[in-house]
């Protein structure tokens, strides 16, 4: 339990953030709302409504489409990536749709923020993950002298570390450093397998990096080469990470993927604490909504169930509004 509220208390703070500034928002846009969608300015909901619209657009759609810039710039491009880009410039189209629809004819736009309404609340959750994921850093950033460092694995350049791989590697080999000095017996865990378009196991190429590169002697790292997942990571290095003698365990990724990894570590009920590799800012938006894409397939059932009653909710909301009128 208290692993899972090392999780969930910054993911509670996150929420509270982003629904004291919506309301806020929606506050002050009362005015102009009413008059944009020709409604009477008692009906402040609209503009909540058009608030969260907005703040899914701009956070959710403007990450997606960055990442449809970035994407010649990525070591690899799988079809998730695909996926960010066409989500962005089809949440940039919807919303260019409902300010013309704004202007010609408000029923239109209504009945378009309303029936969008699972999609504005998906853009709100992966704001609430942003802030999480700022709150998890900050609490993460004075860990104890860890007895383990487990550094996971990414996609790799040819033969070797790619550059986000790289940061990840150097990272781990300071915390071993820093830790070293008051654990002589300090080791280090690689995890990473073998990818379908790599030509060797993540977890060598770090090991040699962690070698050649930055000075670890060989003898104080274990290789874990056969996971191709987080959840793998975390389960197939488990008996090296938890034998006698190695805790404290920290673990060394991508800071945007550090919040989530720390949920994985508490499903999986092993203690540790999740380090952030730096991360250059322009892949961060992208990686930011692979982050909750990923956390969306591990509550599949949830998020549609919540998308299901979300669009029943729209549904209702507008027969109401169009019997109701203006």
């Amino acid at each position: 339990m208290r692993r899972r509220m090392r999780v969930l208390a910054p993911a509670l703070w996150a929420a509270l953030v982003v629904a004291t500034g919506a309301l806020l928002a929606a506050r002050l846009l009362q005015r102009p709302v009413a008059e944009w969608l020709d409604v009477p300015l008692e009906h402040g909901g609209w503009a909540l409504l058009v608030t969260v619209a907005a703040i899914a657009t701009l956070g959710l759609g403007g990450a997606s489409l960055w990442h449809a810039l970035m994407l010649p710039r990525l070591v690899r491009v799988r079809r998730v990536d695909r996926l960010i880009a066409a989500l962005g410039a089809g949440m940039a189209a919807l919303a260019a749709a409902i300010v013309v629809a704004g202007a010609l004819d408000p029923v239109l736009a209504r009945a378009a923020l309303l029936v969008a309404l699972p999609l504005w609340a998906a853009g709100v959750g992966t704001a609430v993950l942003v802030v999480a994921m700022l709150v998890h850093a900050r609490a993460a950033r004075t860990p104890p002298p860890p007895g383990t460092v487990l550094i996971l694995g990414a996609g790799l350049r040819g033969r070797e570390v790619g550059p986000l791989l790289r940061r990840r590697v150097q990272r781990g080999a300071e915390v071993w450093r820093d830790a070293v000095a008051q654990r002589p017996d300090a080791r280090i865990v690689v995890s990473g397998g073998q990818g379908a378009d790599e030509v060797r196991s993540e977890a060598s190429a770090m090991a040699e990096h962690l070698e050649r590169q930055l000075g670890v002697p060989a003898s104080a790292i274990d290789l874990e080469d056969a996971s191709t997942t987080t959840r793998e990571n975390l389960r197939l290095s488990r008996p090296l990470v938890t034998a006698p003698g190695r805790a404290p365990l920290a673990v060394v990724t991508s800071e945007y993927h550090a919040y989530r990894t720390a949920g994985l570590l508490a499903e999986a009920g092993i203690d540790g604490t999740v380090i952030g590799a730096w991360t250059r800012p322009s892949y961060r938006p992208g990686a930011i909504v692979r982050e909750a894409l990923a956390i969306a397939a591990d509550l599949r059932w949830w998020c549609l169930a919540a998308a299901i009653a979300l669009e029943a909710l729209a549904v209702w909301a507008l027969v109401v509004t169009q019997q109701a009128g203006p």
